[in-house]
């Protein structure tokens, strides 16, 4: 904007408030920042005159419109570290929002870590509570422990007499209580909420109800208010979780032999049928919607993983994953908040190539046909759904990723098949996660997670988080500077040739979270009475936090 000479008019003079209001609306906060430099009008108009009004805008802040205050935005988040408590400006939590993405998307991220111990007993699934600062979780020997956030200290326990050997945990919140659900023998669930909002102990629970099944349950999923239950015998159960006791709302008829892996949406249900895909049906009524096979997924719509050279005889990463656990097991009561022992050695970055990998000279194009035969007889297993995206792993070491799986329903298109195949070429893409050289089936266990346009799987000795461009598709070339993709150990004692599944992980706003291998120790006697330590292989809880300091 010029003058009558052609001298340059500050917009601040020329134009009304409202009108660079509206432009700053527009405005990256990096421009908005420049300006507060400009001059001392600037910094009086941005940092004085109107700060609330420019930062509150949710181009500059994510928040929900509840929000009204920023000290209330911590509640809407899922954060290990406390990252937004007593945040006392909107200017502060753009400045602590901004910081975070930053660090997220950086090729070398600042991490920090906790190790929960648990038992001393290998965990097996587990869920956090950020609102009540817990974690719930059952042990591959059986039992449930409901362990503090920020002591590490048992708050309440059933032993394994109650609490089968490797019970499957779902959890969510549901009507203002913490609710937990885990299988007994017999296919029946076992359903038990917190008793601290009737004046019980925090991190307490109480059994509320046991749902029996007179088939085979093979997985359920707890959200929305509402619990999905698979059975391989061709059945489906959805529970209204809001009702006291919860009551069964719809009985689903499906395909036999379900996985057991289910995810649901608000009004869909994604059942895992392994070689037949992803079936989806509707939780109100039950019909069958249709169904996600990846086979079809167009052969240019490939890509692969370049998977990073891995020393352990020289890997900072390993290094500090065994250091930081030696040191937890060393301490009588192991600090878990806050995560401590700052470092940009703990990951390893990753790159995502468009195509089919080839090796030993192949062709290329045999290797796509490779592929492609391969594909068809895949397994399916663990999927989830995040909003428009759906994300599936498979036996093959394959990540199917389909954007608008919506569009991809012939349910939901009229029963127009090839509508829906069409939509599904156009929409979906596979990720080859497996090297070539790695015999290994995958496990379809809960090692899939998806937030925040970022994915983790467990891959080799690794747990991978990969980045995704808005539109769903992975992050390549110079796109992935922004939503970089990296490794991380899924063991402390990986480098001893001793890393060990994992058997949940979970991607949060501020931490990616996973069950991990450790070494443990138990002091004991000898037969003379002496004491020794002893030590063993675990399996604890893993907290790495993204949270800058």
């Amino acid at each position: 904007m010029t003058g009558s000479v052609g001298i340059p008019t500050d917009p601040l003079v020329s134009l009304p408030p409202e009108i660079v209001l509206r432009i700053l609306d527009f405005s990256p906060v990096s421009t908005v920042a420049a300006l507060t430099c400009c001059s001392r009008a600037w910094h009086a108009f941005i940092d004085q005159t109107h700060q609330n009004l420019i930062y509150s805008n949710i181009f500059k802040t994510e928040h929900s419109p509840s929000t009204t205050e920023p000290s209330l935005y911590h509640s809407e988040v899922q954060s290990f570290s406390r990252y937004y408590e007593n945040t006392s400006s909107w200017k502060e939590l753009c400045k602590k929002q901004t910081l975070l993405r930053r660090n997220w998307a950086s090729k070398a991220p600042t991490t920090t870590e906790s190790i929960f111990t648990i038992r001393r007993e290998p965990v097996w699934r587990f869920r956090p509570d950020f609102k009540r600062r817990f974690i719930v979780s059952t042990s591959q020997f059986g039992g449930i422990e409901v362990t503090c956030m920020d002591t590490g200290r048992r708050l309440w326990a059933l032993n394994r007499e109650v609490v089968r050997p490797y019970a499957h945990l779902e959890y969510d919140d549901i009507d203002g209580r913490g609710t937990a659900v885990w299988d007994r023998n017999g296919d029946s669930l076992e359903i038990w909420r917190t008793t601290k909002e009737d004046g019980g102990e925090r991190g307490v629970f109480e059994q509320i109800a046991v749902l029996h099944h007179d088939c085979e349950t093979r997985g359920y999923q707890l959200s929305f208010n509402t619990l999905c239950v698979v059975s391989s015998q061709g059945q489906g159960f959805v529970y209204d979780m809001l009702q006291k006791p919860p009551q069964l709302v719809t009985h689903v008829k499906m395909e036999n032999n379900a996985v057991g892996h289910l995810y649901q949406d608000h009004d869909c249900v994604l059942y895992s049928l392994g070689t037949k895909g992803f079936h989806v049906h509707s939780k109100a009524t039950g019909e069958y919607l249709g169904a996600i096979e990846p086979w079809k997924c167009s052969p240019h719509r490939f890509y692969y993983i370049d998977h990073p050279e891995l020393d352990y005889t020289d890997n900072d990463q390993d290094s500090l994953a065994l250091a930081s656990a030696v040191q937890s097991m060393r301490e009588s009561e192991p600090i878990v908040f806050p995560p401590r022992w700052p470092s940009t050695g703990r990951s390893v970055p990753l790159s995502i190539q468009p195509g089919v990998s080839s090796f030993l000279g192949q062709d290329s194009d045999d290797m796509r046909d490779q592929q492609l035969e391969a594909l068809q007889d895949d397994d399916w297993g663990a999927g989830k759904i995040c909003g428009d995206l759906m994300v599936g792993v498979s036996r093959g070491g394959r990540v199917v990723i389909v954007r608008n799986w919506r569009d991809c329903l012939s349910g939901l298109l009229g029963g127009d098949t090839t509508k829906a195949a069409e939509a599904l070429a156009r929409n979906a893409l596979i990720i080859q996660c497996a090297p070539h050289d790695d015999p290994r089936n995958f496990d379809l266990g809960g090692w899939l997670s998806v937030r925040n346009g970022r994915i983790v799987i467990e891959v080799r000795d690794q747990v991978y988080i990969l980045g995704l461009k808005a539109d769903g598709s992975p992050a390549t070339g110079e796109q992935a500077h922004g939503r970089p993709s990296y490794a991380v150990s899924k063991s402390a004692t990986a480098g001893l040739g001793s890393a060990v599944p994992v058997s949940f992980v979970a991607l949060y706003d501020d931490c990616v979270m996973y069950t991990y291998g450790v070494v443990g120790m138990r002091g004991e006697e000898d037969h003379h009475g002496n004491p020794y330590s002893r030590l063993f292989l675990t399996k604890a809880v893993r907290v790495l936090s993204f949270a800058p300091s």
